[in-house]
């Protein structure tokens, strides 16, 4: 690989490295105590979106509703509506800074719980309740009114300037090269 294409390489990962993601969401609050950390993303159907950072101690089991709990208990504009079936406890309303969701309306009008572990995985959909996730350091957890998964997260406008200028590293260096 030459310099310029090399120097070109470095300059385009420093500036991926130093400038905020353009689908990054700046974190609302942070609440609760402990050396822990978690992160909730809140989508409602308007299309407000939300991060909160929930400290939190990972020595005691903290489920997602729990952490949903903690930012319920100090953030005064936010609220929750939690039924029981009996069989486990359903977030059916959230309402935050003016902007609420809830009541189930069929076939996809309720809250989507999505988590990841860490900031680099992929979000997925969650195959157990927020009741029964037990939330660890550094995971995350999405509630997104309606189908289809969460807003990208922080990192991944980062991961994907990172992968096409390796494509184009590669494509220019498997290009033949013309003789001058």
């Amino acid at each position: 690989m030459n310099d310029l294409i090399r120097n070109t390489l470095l300059l385009l990962l420093l500036a991926l490295l130093a400038a905020p993601g353009a689908d990054a969401l700046p974190i609302e609050a942070s609440v609760g105590t402990g050396p822990d950390l978690a992160t909730i993303v809140l989508e409602f159907q308007d299309g407000a979106d939300f991060a909160f950072e929930v400290a939190f101690d990972d020595s005691v089991p903290t489920s997602g509703v729990a952490i949903m709990q903690v930012l319920e208990a100090e953030i005064a504009s936010f609220s929750l509506v939690i039924l029981d079936f009996g069989f486990g406890l359903f977030i059916d309303e959230i309402s935050y800074d003016g902007h609420t969701d809830g009541g189930f309306t069929a076939p996809d009008g309720f809250w989507h719980y999505w988590t990841r572990e860490n900031d680099l995985d992929p979000w997925e959909f969650s195959q157990v309740g927020a009741i029964d996730r037990l939330v660890t350091d550094g995971s995350w957890d999405a509630w997104k009114w309606g189908p289809g998964s969460p807003i990208p997260e922080p990192g991944s406008g980062l991961l994907a300037g990172l992968g096409l200028a390796a494509l184009a590293a590669r494509r220019r260096a498997q290009s033949p090269r013309s003789l001058a």
